[in-house]
């Protein structure tokens, strides 16, 4: 058998390992150890008890629900249900950062493999991938752990899955992992018109859409009613997600106190940072982060010694991944793109409602969420890989790499070089 066709055969596994060897070492020395809130590690460690509250409280409460005397998780129970195995081995020391980094790089091989399926030309192929890897909020996401963190790599898992399927024809898969992704994600859930509209142009009458249409709905139907379940059992109120509860930055939870969790006026604030948003820069042309989102003023709005230029309360998707710019090449003719785009406008509407755009972000994380969309839309639109497609990709890369370096401040309050010039000088001292 001939080397290429070996490297074909196992193209999965060996973007896996690469990928998870190079978030291992973006992880650092922190690769075995917890972030400061491994939340679904310690649930986990509850649903192996029969509980839906903590047994076991992590050093840190932060962002943590307290309702009558109990801490809960907030969120969805997804990540949980995947750490069950190695809480069950482990307990509950185990790595939430190891944890992501496994995650971020499963996610890199099941896009490239959704990106095999999209487009012939494998040198394409790879420069998307290498942008997704490196060149999103994907890196971050994948190197410092933590709740939030972990739980929208785990939503984009599963988000890639459901494209894959709904593209392949098979409603119930596509159903099972989009339930999974909104049981991580529920912003996700708003996706379901991608797979509707995929439907709507196959079919022609209504048996045949119906028989596709209806096992889809069924596995969602099941994954809300666990959810609401859920907030029974915790709550008493299955509409009760207990966001009121939570006890994290001040700015976000008076906030929420003040407006909701879900309003209007908070779009303005969530359109600008996620399509406009620039660093702090000390000019009029057009308002910073800080004007549009002055309901967040309390918080902090820069990256401590390491940067006063970038805003952690987010900025443009397209300022810190420009090759998104190219998505708008993609043709509407092509098969893919109108229900991609349907995707990516279904998610944004909840997610443009809600208090926050992210805080504490490097870029607009929530990207991860339609993600998967955005990448259909970059396979339709990018044809040969250019002089243009190359300068963006590397921007990208750039602005990916800032990423990790200031979040892994943020996270570890370590400068990321600085440790392994500890290590180095360590290692010297014990050798010589």
């Amino acid at each position: 058998m001939k080397i290429s066709d070996t490297l074909k055969r196992n193209m999965f596994l060996l973007v896996f390992i690469a990928s998870f060897m190079f978030y291992g070492v973006s992880a650092g020395l922190k690769i075995s150890e917890q972030s400061k809130t491994p939340q679904y590690v310690y649930l986990a460690n509850s649903f192996l008890h029969g509980k839906t509250n903590l047994v076991e409280l992590p050093k840190s409460k932060f962002d943590l629900i307290h309702f009558e005397d109990k801490w809960y998780v907030p969120g969805g129970i997804t990540p949980a249900l995947l750490l069950l195995p190695f809480a069950a081995i482990f307990g509950v020391t185990f790595s939430d950062v190891l944890f992501g980094v496994f995650i971020g790089a499963l996610n890199v091989a099941m896009m490239h493999s959704l990106l095999s399926r999209l487009m012939e030309k494998s040198n394409i192929r790879f420069w998307l991938t290498f942008l997704f890897a490196f060149g999103t909020v994907h890196w971050w996401l994948a190197s410092v752990g933590s709740v939030w963190f972990n739980a929208q790599l785990v939503a984009l898992l599963f988000m890639i899955l459901f494209a894959r399927d709904a593209i392949q024809n098979k409603p119930w898969l596509a159903g099972l992992w989009l339930g999974l992704a909104f049981l991580s994600r529920p912003p996700t859930l708003f996706s379901a018109p991608f797979y509707l509209l995929i439907i709507l142009s196959r079919e022609r009458t209504v048996r045949p859409f119906l028989q596709k249409l209806i096992p889809f709905a069924v596995m969602l139907i099941g994954a809300v009613a666990i959810m609401l379940t859920y907030n029974q059992l915790r709550f008493g109120n299955p509409l009760d997600f207990g966001y009121n509860y939570v006890q994290g930055t001040k700015g976000l939870t008076d906030t929420f106190t003040r407006s909701g969790g879900f309003n209007i006026q908070y779009m303005p604030c969530n359109m600008f940072v996620s399509i406009l948003g620039i660093p702090n820069l000390n000019f009029n042309l057009i308002p910073g982060v800080n004007e549009a989102c002055s309901h967040l003023s309390s918080i902090n709005h820069d990256f401590g010694k390491l940067s006063r230029l970038f805003n952690p309360l987010g900025m443009s998707i397209f300022l810190t991944t420009p090759a998104f710019l190219l998505i708008f090449r993609a043709k509407l003719r092509d098969d893919l793109v109108l229900p991609a785009w349907a995707g990516i406008t279904g998610i944004l509407l909840p997610l443009w409602m809600y208090h926050t755009p992210g805080y504490v972000q490097f870029g607009y994380r929530y990207t991860t969420d339609f993600m998967v969309f955005l990448f259909i839309l970059l396979g339709s639109a990018i044809k040969r890989e250019g002089y243009l497609e190359k300068i963006l990709i590397g921007i990208s890369v750039i602005m990916g790499a800032t990423g990790v370096y200031l979040m892994y401040y943020m996270t570890f309050g370590l400068v990321w070089y600085e440790m392994f010039i500890e290590l180095a000088r360590k290692m010297y001292h014990f050798v010589f």
